[in-house]
């Protein structure tokens, strides 16, 4: 059993199972005899760090008592989220939560809260959790430790100080969230557009990704440069594996589609500076290796899913993104939160809005999809 922190730290450091058992069967009790049922979790994880990103701490809070357990020393936490998931859950800003702990643990909780999406409901435009404290207590959390090294041990006092704020303050912003929602009547807004959020994750999730060198801005490229930057893509993966590096420290999606643009115009291709000279040869020699392959064997472009709009279609698209933007603004909220630009084209395209939009969107919207979809 260890704690770490100053003395007067306020949360238990857990990174044996018996610790655990010992704080859950605490937490047991203490859940049954507080008026207060609520928990929180946050993660921290390491993919700014290592090639292979993994879980680092869970950051719990149950009705006020905190923890920080680790994953790394403890490879069984069934028993912590059997307990969390007998109670309503607040995260904030859930959806890379939600998708480590289903990669990690195959686990989804049975309900959660998201103070990011109550923020958003109610109309704020700084929804940062550190905005949020500032603005519910005036205090300044400290975020040096956003992008440190989670995988390290020992964690430094800094570090566990930092991560256990993450759900220290989420209870009492809950409260106050919680109750101006119901005084809006978007209580019910709140509640689907977390169910939602669970959904596009596990959905997310469970999609197998076919061709993943197909980064963002590869869609303009041809068979030429598809063939570059693929093979780019796979040498860039292997250096990383190599040096258990993020990819992104090697080389950015960014850089190796203009690198990829360069190709197709036949402009010559020249390493980044400070590269290492094993790594220039390598380059060198892909765009030697695609140069010298015969082009029957360079990738296709992806086929698009989407049909080409008709002129009705778009002009359908406009009226309904200005009737969302109308109905956001008397709201005061963000028009995306009535659905996305991307998500008024599919309901267009699919002539169902009910296949793409929340109850509570729709029939915010039902009005101007009436007025629209149904005109000749």
């Amino acid at each position: 059993m260890s704690e770490a922190g100053s003395i007067q730290a306020d949360y238990e450091f857990i990174d044996t199972p018996k610790h655990l058992d010992q704080w859950i069967g605490k937490m047991r009790r203490w859940l049954a005899d507080s008026p207060d049922k609520r928990c929180c979790l946050d993660t921290e994880a390491d993919s700014l760090h290592h090639y292979h990103e993994k879980l680092c701490l869970l950051q719990v809070n149950c009705a006020g008592r905190y923890a920080l357990v680790d994953p790394l020393a403890i490879a069984d936490v069934s028993s912590l989220l059997e307990l969390l998931d007998a109670h309503e859950l607040w995260f904030h800003g859930a959806d890379y939560d939600l998708t480590m702990l289903r990669r990690t643990y195959d686990w989804s909780p049975r309900v959660i809260r998201d103070t990011q999406i109550a923020a958003r409901l109610l109309g704020a435009r700084q929804f940062g959790l550190a905005a949020l404290v500032k603005n519910t207590f005036d205090l300044d959390l400290c975020k040096a430790s956003q992008k440190a090294d989670w995988s390290r041990r020992p964690l430094p006092p800094n570090m566990l100080s930092y991560a256990v704020d993450d759900v220290r303050y989420l209870l009492p912003i809950a409260d106050k969230f919680v109750s101006q929602l119901r005084e809006k009547g978007r209580e019910d807004w709140f509640h689907q557009s977390c169910r939602e959020l669970q959904e596009d994750v596990a959905a997310r999730d469970n999609a197998q990704r076919e061709d993943p060198w197909r980064v963002q801005g590869c869609g303009r490229l041809h068979p030429k440069g598809l063939a570059v930057l693929k093979a780019m893509w796979e040498w860039r993966e292997g250096i990383a594996k190599e040096r258990d590096t993020p990819c992104f420290k090697i080389m950015s999606n960014k850089q190796m589609v203009a690198y990829a643009e360069q190709f197709e115009v036949d402009q010559s291709l020249n390493p980044p500076n400070g590269w290492r000279p094993r790594w220039k040869k390598e380059f060198h020699d892909i765009v030697a290796a695609v140069i010298a392959s015969p082009s029957s064997e360079w990738p296709a472009r992806a086929k698009k899913v989407k049909g080409r709009l008709s002129d009705t279609q778009r002009d359908q698209i406009d009226k309904l993104c200005a009737h969302r933007e109308k109905v956001a603004q008397e709201l005061e909220i963000e028009p995306s939160l009535l659905g996305s630009r991307g998500t008024i084209e599919e309901l267009v395209i699919d002539g169902n809005p009910a296949n793409h939009l929340m109850n509570w969107q729709h029939d915010l919207l039902a009005r101007g999809l009436e007025q629209v979809l149904q005109a000749d």
